[in-house]
């Protein structure tokens, strides 16, 4: 495990005679899918040997949450690839800033890309700084950004009925991000949403270069008889339609609504649903939610399986290869979602909802049908097509694995590598001989 910047004298400074630029990436996140990004970039880096070092730079939290993340990523190539931590006072002063806390983050940032000779800055979760991009410190170093929710082009898909609360929020995004984008030392800005870059090209004028980051994640070899093994340790009924919602079981991702609409389908759907949910169910919600399983258990009908648990990556694959159909009935999510990506690599349809960017893909890719997860009703008529195999009829094989090729590690590793040679043209520019911008990337 690394030790923080001020407790290790040999992470001071850039080192004499470097070659490469060196990156520090900021990550102020701990759950989620944060850790998973950075061993999946981790993992890349080393495989292709990218010519620039990468430090990620961390809470103290991260460091004893995700000690397996932190040892993997320290094996992979430690001369070039390095998590780093902020110091216990440091990490106090942030989160004691109240609502400058995001300010207190990127001046902390700022600090260790000066101490650090930071040849690029990169922000891993940057919705939340844009404000201190535009009213903060000067960045010491050309910058990226990851722009995980952008809103403010729902209102564009027909399907999407936008409120003015809706619109309001979209149109003050849009009004932020137009902003940002003329921030001097801000040269890339990556989005998980597919739409977006093209969407910047058309209706910014910036100087900024917007990029599609592929939503990847390492790769499990799954089996057929790990599958069934899974299945037979469920104890799911045979001739079952098996439909999974995988994922921390929070209000966002709507298990509440999801019961609801199994307790209005017909007994004749019900007597052919497997309901399987799987995470951690939070605590907040929790009581409601085993009401709700109790009383559809309690009508005999229907089969509910509950894995109150956190699932491995390792693992997470063979419960959508189990599936019939994968659920992403979220309460309007905003951004991406890898369930998508998953559900297309095992080649399952989804019951997804209809709103925003995830409703987008998928219609736009024929990865399954969509609903309007708000309504009971229409939520209740969904979830009765997909028992019923209306699903798969939605469902295009071909151009679901086809979406989920295109956030595969090889799509995140060409596009690292693309960008890695952009920030050496950048860094030899500011060191020596203008190198310029190497040509634009595939998107």
């Amino acid at each position: 495990m690394t030790s923080p910047l001020t407790e290790n004298p040999s992470l001071r400074g850039q080192r004499k005679n470097d070659t490469i630029p060196r990156i520090l990436a900021f990550e102020m996140q701990i759950g989620g899918h944060h850790p998973s990004y950075i061993r999946n970039i981790a993992k890349l880096w080393a495989q292709r040997q990218l010519p620039a070092r990468i430090e990620f730079l961390v809470t103290p939290a991260f460091l004893q949450d995700h000690s397996d993340v932190v040892e993997e990523v320290g094996q992979r190539w430690p001369d070039r690839i390095e998590i780093v931590s902020i110091t216990e006072a440091e990490h106090q002063r942030i989160e004691s800033a109240g609502w400058r806390r995001e300010f207190e983050g990127w001046k902390t940032f700022c600090q260790y890309a000066r101490r650090k000779h930071a040849d690029h800055g990169v922000l891993m979760y940057s919705d939340h700084f844009q404000l201190p991009l535009l009213f903060g410190q000067t960045s010491p170093c050309p910058m990226s950004c990851v722009y995980f929710r952008p809103t403010f082009h729902y209102s564009q898909w027909l399907e999407h009925q936008s409120d003015w609360k809706q619109w309001i929020a979209g149109t003050r995004k849009k009004l932020l991000l137009k902003q940002v984008l003329k921030v001097k030392q801000l040269k890339y800005l990556f989005c998980l949403d597919e739409f977006v870059p093209d969407y910047i090209d058309r209706e910014f004028d910036t100087h900024v270069r917007p990029l599609t980051l592929p939503d990847s994640f390492v790769r499990h070899e799954t089996s057929d008889q790990h599958v069934q093994q899974l299945r037979q340790e469920l104890g799911i009924d045979p001739g079952r339609t098996i439909l999974l919602l995988l994922g921390i079981m929070d209000s966002r991702k709507g298990p509440e609504q999801l019961l609801d609409a199994a307790l209005r389908l017909p007994t004749e759907s019900q007597r052919k649903l497997c309901l399987l949910l799987v995470g951690k169910l939070a605590p907040a919600i929790e009581d409601s939610v085993m009401q709700k399983v109790h009383e559809l258990r309690s009508l005999g009908a229907a089969q509910v399986v509950m894995h109150n648990e956190y699932v491995s990556d390792t693992f997470v694959q063979h419960y959508y290869e189990l599936a019939d159909v994968a659920l992403t009935t979220y309460q309007q999510h905003k951004g991406m979602s890898s369930a998508l990506v998953r559900a297309g690599l095992a080649g399952v349809p989804v019951l997804s909802s209809s709103y925003g960017l995830m409703g987008e893909i998928v219609r736009r890719h024929k990865l399954g049908i969509t609903v309007d997860t708000a309504n009971p009703e229409n939520f209740a008529s969904g979830l009765d097509r997909a028992v019923n195999g209306q699903a798969a009829t939605a469902f295009d094989p071909g151009k679901s694995l086809a979406f989920a090729d295109q956030h595969s590690p090889d799509a995140l590793g060409d596009t690292l590598e693309d960008w890695v040679a952009r920030i050496r043209g950048i860094a030899a520019a500011a060191h020596g001989p203008a190198a310029g911008d190497p040509t634009s990337p595939n998107r």
